[in-house]
């Protein structure tokens, strides 16, 4: 346990608290914007710097490999250099490349923005959250996870409504120029509650063979799914990106094993709690990353709703996660962290059987709606415990790589949902009308696989007690 673990050195009783979970918090929400806020601004975007509709789809992919390819390393970076400082460096990294990318008068400029951006989200997104770990302790800890549990869910569904707003109003560059004065702000409470000091870092190699392979291997398999997702899965570069993934991680895992230090410790890795956590966010993600973007699509393709209209319609599915993370854990927390985690991953499952009813006459009340508020529901009871399976029962020297692989599996899983349930999607004559409903029946038989794994990992005899606290 380093001393960086004990939250003595957070003076000022409450009110230092909340600062500290603002900075944490805020940094994260504002990471989950970035990941979705120009998709509604990319029509505007086209138009004025005169892409294609493939040019167009780099801005958002720019940013998926960049954070899905460094998130391992720069879990790495915060466990040898400090978590404060990393996270501090990753926020700044983000405001400076907004402005790159929001006065991108080209679309090379505007890539390299995007790829910064992604970059810096990658640093500072395990780092927050290993510290929102580390820092926070006992009934402060279950709180701290709820909030950002939250946030994280309503990240993607409030870009989508902040990117509509403020295209509208202004301009496509105000997506991404108002990254600038949120991230300004974060690091000025950052520093006044956190400081800039990491008590103790014991000298660590940060392990550069494998971390320029863990980035080769994850940022070539993020692009491998992304262009299934476009192109199919027979696709040559597709097939080529996958392959060349596949070794790329075997090479990994062989120049790991023989490093004094690995960037992947068998200690992260192994455990029947954590990999049973690990798997089932991997699912969840897969299932929430396509249910938010081909629902999207099914709101403005079948029943005519806009840009803007279709993020206001998914807000209900963030205010049910809200209501559930910050008035029912305090209820439930009697309960064990599995028992939860199922419990929620069992009604997530009812929301999605009721969207596999969707056709062409649903409605929004009666077809969507629902689903939306119950599927809300039950991420709200599971995510939380999920999380903390994951962080807190992992070795506190490895927190910043826990982190970053809690954070690749949910990347590597939206990337994997987007692609996988293209093939429903797509079959047929493609009408979105008549092939909607299978989307979400692959969805449901993705959330059965994730509580069979769970079951299995957790239900024998042996496993640990410290994920039931």
């Amino acid at each position: 346990m380093t001393q960086e673990s004990v939250p003595a050195d957070i003076s000022g009783g409450e009110r230092a608290w909340a600062l500290v979970l603002t900075a944490i918090v805020g940094a994260e929400f504002m990471l989950q914007l970035d990941g979705t806020i120009v998709n509604v601004a990319l029509p505007a975007l086209q138009s004025d710097l005169h892409l294609s509709v493939t040019g167009g789809s780099w801005v958002p992919n720019g940013f998926l490999l960049a954070f899905g390819g460094l998130l391992l390393f720069a879990g790495r970076l915060g466990d040898a250099l400090g978590h404060r400082r990393v996270f501090l460096a990753g926020i700044g990294l983000v405001v400076v490349a907004s402005l790159v990318a929001g006065l991108a008068s080209n679309l090379e400029v505007l890539l390299v923005g995007r790829v910064l951006q992604g970059a810096g989200a990658a640093i500072a997104g395990p780092t927050g959250l290993a510290l929102l770990a580390i820092v926070f302790q006992g009934e402060r800890q279950q709180r701290a996870f709820g909030l950002y549990s939250t946030v994280t869910g309503l990240g993607a569904s409030a870009g989508m409504v902040l990117g509509g707003v403020l295209t509208w109003v202004g301009d496509w560059r105000w997506s991404l120029l108002v990254n600038v004065p949120i991230g300004l702000v974060l690091i000025a409470i950052t520093v006044r509650a956190l400081g800039l000091r990491d008590e103790t870092t014991r000298s660590r190699s940060l392990g550069l063979p494998s971390a320029l392979l863990s980035t080769a291997a994850l940022t070539t398999a993020v692009y491998g799914l992304v262009h299934a997702a476009e192109s199919g899965w027979g696709d040559r570069w597709t097939l080529t990106a996958l392959g060349a993934a596949v070794v790329l991680v075997v090479v990994l895992l062989l120049v790991d094993r023989r490093a004094a230090e690995p960037l992947l410790p068998v200690a992260v890795l192994t455990g029947r709690d954590r990999v049973g956590a690990f798997l089932s966010l991997l699912l969840l993600a897969a299932v929430l990353t396509g249910f938010l973007i081909y629902l999207v699509q099914y709101l403005q393709g079948v029943l005519g709703f806009n840009a803007l209209q279709s993020g206001l319609a998914i807000l209900p599915f963030g205010l049910a996660l809200l209501a559930t993370t910050q008035l029912l854990t305090g209820r439930i927390a009697a309960f064990g962290l599995k028992t939860r985690a199922v419990a929620g991953l069992v009604v997530v499952l009812a929301g999605v059987a009721w969207l596999t009813r969707l056709d062409g006459g649903s409605s929004y009340a009666s077809g969507v709606l629902p689903a939306l508020v119950v599927m809300g529901l039950g991420v709200g009871v599971a995510i939380i415990p999920l999380n903390m399976i994951v962080l807190t029962t992992a070795p506190s020297e490895y927190a910043g790589v826990t982190a970053g692989v809690l954070q690749t599996a949910l990347t590597v899983g939206g990337s994997l949902g987007l692609a996988i349930m293209l093939i429903p999607l797509t079959q047929g004559t493609g009408d979105i009308a008549h092939t909607i409903s299978s989307v979400f029946v692959w969805a449901g038989g993705a959330l059965v696989a994730a509580l069979l794994l769970s079951l299995a990992f957790w239900a024998r005899p042996g496993t640990g007690k410290a994920a039931e606290r």
